[in-house]
């Protein structure tokens, strides 16, 4: 991934794709830290793919909410309806579809988990 342009497209002109660069688990929240400046080049809203990694450690308890951070700015994940986005919510590493929103401060989970 290029570090002057983290904000990769997963098709040309299509979605952007973000990385995880680092996972921290606290009694608190899962964080998930991602590469500098990676909203920086995304527009005031919009869909984003977000590729996790690092997996979360297995025994994380699965009610912790997970958080992002990024250039020493922490943002909530959510899922629709506002609530927190906890451990149960991203079942491994993958790519899951965000929604985030710059002028309201939203970064929500679109994606979710599917019984086969």
């Amino acid at each position: 991934m290029s570090t002057f342009y983290p904000s990769n497209f997963s098709n040309r002109n299509g979605i952007p794709l973000m990385e995880s660069a680092n996972l921290a688990v606290t009694d608190t929240e899962v964080t998930i830290t991602l590469s500098d400046r990676s909203f920086r080049w995304l527009n005031q809203k919009g869909i984003v793919l977000f590729r996790l990694n690092q997996p979360i450690p297995d025994g994380t308890t699965a009610t912790l909410p997970i958080v992002f951070s990024v250039n020493n700015f922490t943002q909530p994940l959510t899922v629709i309806g506002g609530t927190a986005a906890t451990v149960a919510e991203l079942p491994g590493v993958g790519v899951y579809q965000l929604y985030y929103d710059k002028d309201v401060n939203v970064l929500q989970l679109m994606t979710g988990l599917v019984s086969a």
